[in-house]
């Protein structure tokens, strides 16, 4: 494995007998990433980009169960401050780009899965559509997506304006391009009908109905109560979909 980067830690939230993953860390044109390994001695199973929600950055949820169940069952998470509120702009898309390559170095493989939260939806998805390249499979927590109406979210509509200016360019709203995802990708979305700052038909909703249009792989896992509601992370179905999409084609996928 190759590691290139300035910086290497090591993790010591293990359980008792865990031999803990290392913490790889760089800063890539102004951004901090990070690269999580896992735990134990193997090689990494796959590679997981990271896309933090607003109010997140490079270090948010990496250690916290949703995303330790991935390492501790043999992921690499890669992330990064993605220029932290920045509701899935042009930089941010070039955070992506940069943040793969480098992630890819390290571990030697290519990347196989993003898992966004919440603003880290529209993060991922204008990265997809913006000239990233697209992982194998994309989980959605509770994906807020469409920019124009996210008056609910507390600040998010400021720093959408400062993200892009007065007007989200139409290219830049996800929700008015799903037709152009990548019907290649396989998809799934966690969201809540009961979530009052990310209506679910303005946002999860509507992806998984346009994708389904389509006849692209896309599946959805109820969530319950507000928006931060602890049923958005549910580890176990992350872990299910995460294996299924290293190891299953998406024909016997079980999240149909």
């Amino acid at each position: 494995m190759a590691v290139l980067a300035v910086l290497v830690s090591v993790l010591t939230a293990g359980a008792s007998g865990e031999t803990a993953g290392s913490v790889v860390r760089d800063n890539l044109n102004g951004e901090d990433v990070r690269l999580t390994l896992p735990t134990g001695s193997g090689p990494p199973k796959g590679l997981v980009i990271w896309f933090h929600g607003q109010g997140g950055g490079v270090n948010d949820k990496i250690d916290g169960p949703f995303l330790r169940t991935l390492t501790r069952e043999g992921y690499a998470i890669a992330s990064s401050e993605f220029h932290l509120q920045a509701w899935g702009n042009a930089e941010t898309t070039d955070d992506t780009v940069r943040l793969t390559e480098w992630a890819e170095e390290q571990v030697g493989m290519p990347v196989l899965l993003w898992v966004s939260g919440s603003m880290g939806g529209a993060t991922s998805l204008n990265a997809m559509l913006h000239g990233a390249t697209p992982p194998t499979c994309w989980y959605g927590v509770k994906p807020a997506i469409s920019l124009n109406r996210m008056d609910e979210v507390p600040t998010a509509t400021r720093f959408i304006q400062l993200a892009y200016g007065p007007v989200v360019p139409a290219d830049r709203n996800p929700v008015r391009n799903v037709a152009d995802l990548p019907a290649e990708v396989r998809y799934r979305v966690v969201a809540s009908p009961d979530d009052p700052w990310v209506p679910i038909d303005e946002n999860g909703g509507a992806l998984v109905s346009q994708l389904d249009a389509r006849g692209v792989d896309v599946s959805y896992l109820a969530a319950t109560g507000i928006h931060e509601d602890p049923s958005h992370f549910d580890s176990a179905d992350l872990l299910a979909f995460a294996n299924s999409c290293a190891s299953e084609p998406a024909a016997d996928s079980a999240f149909d």
